[in-house]
């Protein structure tokens, strides 16, 4: 008889192994968790700073996509920069259009609000940010219908959802729309450099900043290029590059709240920086022109006017003054009789010994691309 064998039975896990084991078990997680903490603390100060940097570069970059087309499709009567503060700045370019044959807009969407594809008329007045300055005053038409630049704001304001007072939120707005949310969790505390810088060339040439001091600037003329676009009101005119500065902050969790900065600076390429052969805008005219007769041996016609305003103001390019003369009744102006040269406030010019007949004088102002203002005559003059 063949019996089967009895299974042995398994010898079981002692007390000191189960010690044991369990003890190179919490050693080993003992090791494992810092190592883990340490890598999560690491993985998220990467983030953090990510973030933060993130933040500040996509408010630089919005800024600077738009601001690069300042001026595009801008009516010869309408600015191009409207503000320039050092929390906001506001600016007219043709950026989106409904219309397909709209050469000048960067972006075409037929969906987008008719009311924001174009520059704004009175009866959309706002608030430009940080002022009371109102805008526009007056209606930027181009064949009766408004210019194709819309009006483009950019601000920063205090974020009034958290307790801290250094936090910013950047807003964007086109013409009267509500303002939209660019960033929020922009840092910036008091003596920091501002979030927006400007420069304007000086007599050399080259471009420094305009003082925080005179700021805010605003394009309080209604007409561009205007006689009353002068003075301080043409140093908006003159702006030739903005600089951004945007600072977004993290936790650290070694270290703190650490800030990341990012500083970017953007030509204006439609207000000359790529056209060195222009002298900006057309110049005014010269005013309080006169032509007298005088009798005296020898005969001449006297001619008197004003500078224009932007000999010693405004864009400041004002490199000589041409003379004209012309039959009354003559419809073209004959050629130059003289040019004289920029140098003071009023002109006196003898036109000795004219030709017989009743003449009409004009005078133009001339800058150094050579662009000509428009003229003003005198009253007609008869000489014997």
């Amino acid at each position: 008889m063949i019996t089967s064998p009895q299974p042995r039975a398994r010898r079981g896990v002692t007390l000191i192994e189960m010690v044991i084991a369990l003890t190179l078990f919490v050693a080993v997680f003992g090791l494992a968790v810092p190592f883990f903490k340490l890598q999560a603390r690491s993985l998220s100060a990467s983030a953090g700073r990510l973030d933060a940097q993130q933040n500040a570069r996509f408010s630089q970059n919005t800024v600077d996509r738009d601001l690069r087309l300042a001026g595009t499709g801008v009516l010869s009567n309408q600015p191009m920069i409207v503000q320039a503060d050092q929390f906001a700045l506001t600016f007219n370019a043709d950026i989106v259009s409904r219309d397909q044959n709209d050469l000048n807009a960067a972006y075409y969407d037929p969906d987008v609000d008719s009311m924001s594809t174009a520059s704004m008329i009175t009866s959309q007045q706002i608030t430009l940010p940080h002022s009371a300055v109102v805008y526009p005053q007056m209606n930027y038409l181009q064949s009766g219908v408004p210019g194709p630049a819309e009006t483009i704001s950019y601000w920063a304001s205090v974020d009034s959802t958290v307790s801290a007072g250094n936090q910013y939120v950047l807003f964007r707005r086109v013409n009267d729309e509500a303002p939209k949310v660019v960033a929020s969790g922009i840092i910036w505390n008091s003596g920091d450099p501002p979030i927006f810088t400007y420069y304007k060339p000086d007599s050399t040439g080259n471009l420094v900043a305009i003082p925080t001091t005179s700021l805010p600037l605003y394009h309080n003329a209604a007409a561009h290029g205007s006689a009353a676009d002068t003075g301080k009101f043409a140093w908006v005119d003159s702006i030739r590059m903005v600089s951004l500065r945007v600072a977004g902050t993290y936790d650290d969790p070694q270290k703190g709240v650490v800030t990341r900065v990012v500083q970017t600076s953007t030509q204006l390429l439609n207000a000359g920086m790529l056209q060195s052969t222009v002298c900006g805008t057309a110049p005014i005219a010269p005013t309080s022109f006169t032509a007298v007769y005088d009798t005296t041996t020898p005969s001449k016609v006297i001619l008197t006017w004003n500078e224009s305003l932007d000999q010693d103001a405004g864009e400041k390019d004002i490199e000589r003054y041409l003379i004209y003369r012309r039959a009354v009744g003559d419809v073209n102006w004959q050629d130059v009789v003289t040019s004289v040269a920029a140098s003071s406030a009023t002109y006196t010019y003898d036109d000795i010994d004219p030709p017989s007949g009743s003449w009409e004088y004009g005078v133009v102002a001339q800058d150094c691309s050579p662009s000509n203002s428009p003229i003003v005559s005198a009253g007609a003059v008869t000489v014997p």
